[in-house]
């Protein structure tokens, strides 16, 4: 039996594609890659939540003032943001906090 592996071919009668390791290793360093977080959806989260703040501002700013005049002062702007639940004051307060440290402005 030794002889016969003698008398076998040292070849290898297989072949690989061109360029075959280079798409595997760029493949496998994409997979492995650690993924970025998809800044779209916070940007979407953050002015959905300042339209909603805003409106129910406008709202209550409008509900007072409904009577008295077109134009809101800063007083009934001040009562109206008052009139609205801590909650909702906390997160007018952070996403004007968050727009300045983006620079939305």
């Amino acid at each position: 039996m030794e002889n016969d592996l003698e008398k076998m071919s040292k070849t290898i009668p297989y072949t690989v594609p061109e360029g075959f390791f280079d798409e595997m290793e760029k493949h496998l360093k994409q997979e492995v890659a650690p993924k970025k977080p998809k800044p779209k959806a916070r940007k979407v989260v953050l002015w959905t939540s300042l339209a909603v703040a805003a409106s129910l501002a406008l709202l209550l700013v409008l509900r007072q003032g409904w009577h008295h005049s077109d134009d809101a002062s800063f007083e009934q702007v001040e009562m109206a943001f008052n009139q609205l639940s801590d909650n909702d004051q906390q997160l007018m307060l952070e996403l004007f906090d968050e727009m300045d440290e983006l620079d939305y402005y």
